[in-house]
């Protein structure tokens, strides 16, 4: 059973909500970092402020450094101090008394600035690591982002408008198939008839996919078992006009009341017979059951069911003699007596009604085997005019009579081979038909063993 609609949303959903929510907890850090992170010209000053404390520590020029440090702190209004590596004051620089304590928390030039600090020293060496140029940073230098707001639009806003995309686009993709089932649906309902869903979906192999399969499936039987039904019922309305017609002339005649009823009683005999063939081909086309149930499976001795349908079609039929070819051991284990006797019964009437008097007819049996399985055969051959090759597969439809004429009047309405057929699938075999050269008609019926 395919999982794909199963993985897509462990996938999506679960997974994909994880690897969105690392994404974007991912990208908060690195722009709260990046923005609050002095400004590049605020540090190209500060880096120039240090390059000019350099040279005069370089030459010990304190009264170049004063100047520098008044310049400093009277246009940012902060303090500026040369610390040595050991944090001691050098060229006559000082840092306030209550910053001392602080000294060794200082922050590089290109380190963030958060905005929960109060006070933030930045410290800037000397390219000869002698010192450092240390400096509280001014407050018009400290940068100033919305992080509140940046955080709610990356920890909910954002993430809220990729879910709510993500589920419109993963409803439609839902929805799509179910829109297409329902209208087929509905075409079913209204129409008895709708177009096949499955190729609607283009590549999907989804649960949605196989849904809409089982829905063809099951639209395609239902047309057909209503196709089957309707032409069922016309040719059975068909079929019934002649006897109800020969019923209503024999009331309508004159002969004797004898005659009346004996012809009467014949005329009600093919009635029924009609009638429980087509019920059966009925029932055969209605049953949902492609095989026979478990319920219903038996053992059954063909050899010897063999012999009562041949010792029967012989007494019926005395001009025609049938030729036994199979062996005495023939025994299927999950089949149907019932099913079997309809399928031999029928074929074999059907070959002795097409066979010319004074000729025999053929029937013979043998175990089939194969790498994958072992399969019974069983061939019935008449010695008629056999049938059209365009016409082979038609004389398995209902009331499909090559001869109607010869049909009714021994009796036969063309439903035996359809029968026949429908018995046979139901049991998981095949019944198939093909002339001889020689002349004549062979039909084949291959059972499997169990």
């Amino acid at each position: 059973m395919r999982l794909r609609l199963y993985l897509v949303l462990i996938l999506f959903v679960c997974i994909g909500s994880l690897v969105l929510f690392a994404i974007l907890h991912k990208t908060d850090q690195h722009l709260s970092n990046q923005l609050t992170r002095i400004a590049p010209q605020n540090q190209a000053e500060l880096q120039g402020y240090a390059q000019a404390a350099a040279r005069f520590h370089r030459n010990q020029d304190i009264q170049g450094m004063q100047a520098l440090v008044e310049k400093i702190e009277r246009r940012h209004n902060t303090w500026v101090a040369i610390l040595t590596q050991d944090l001691r004051s050098s060229l006559g620089t000082q840092a306030p008394p209550q910053y001392l304590s602080r000294l060794s928390f200082q922050r590089q030039l290109h380190w963030p600035v958060h905005s929960m600090w109060d006070e933030v020293l930045i410290g800037i060496p000397f390219p000869d690591q002698s010192a450092s140029l240390v400096i509280r940073l001014p407050e018009s230098m400290r940068p100033k982002p919305n992080l509140m707001l940046l955080h709610v639009g990356l920890t909910w806003l954002l993430p809220l408008i990729i879910l709510l995309i993500f589920t419109h686009r993963f409803y439609f993709y839902l929805l799509k198939p179910i829109n297409i089932l329902k209208n087929a649906a509905m075409d079913l309902t209204n129409k008895e008839s709708a177009d096949p869903v499955r190729p609607q979906l283009g590549r999907r192999q989804d649960e949605l996919a196989q849904l809409a399969t089982t829905f063809d499936q099951m639209s395609s039987r239902i047309q057909s078992l209503v196709r089957s039904q309707r032409q069922l019922i016309g040719d059975l309305s068909h079929e019934l006009r002649t006897p109800l017609a020969r019923m209503r002339l024999v009331l309508d005649s004159d002969w004797p009341r004898d005659d009346c009823d004996s012809k009467m009683i014949e005329e009600i005999s093919r009635l029924n017979h009609l009638i429980d063939d087509a019920m059966t081909v009925a029932w055969l086309d209605s049953d949902q059951r492609h095989r026979l149930p478990p319920e219903q499976q038996e053992q059954v001795q063909l050899s010897q069911l063999l012999n009562v349908i041949c010792d029967d079609a012989e007494f019926e039929f005395s001009s025609r003699h049938i030729i036994r070819n199979y062996p005495n051991d023939l025994v299927l284990e999950k089949s149907n007596g019932l099913a079997l006797s309809q399928i031999l019964e029928n074929i074999i009437r059907n070959g002795l009604i097409h066979s010319p008097a004074n000729t025999d007819l053929l029937v013979s049996g043998e175990w089939v085997f194969s790498y994958e399985s072992k399969g019974l055969k069983v061939c019935i051959q008449d010695q008629g005019l056999g049938v059209p090759s365009e016409q082979l597969e038609k004389i398995f439809e209902p009331f499909y009579r090559l001869d109607k004429a010869r049909m009714r009047k021994n009796g036969g309405f063309g439903l035996g081979l359809a029968i026949a057929q429908k018995q046979t699938e139901r049991l998981g075999g095949k019944l198939s038909a093909k002339n001889i050269p020689a002349g004549g008609l062979m039909m084949v019926v291959e059972l499997p063993a169990d």
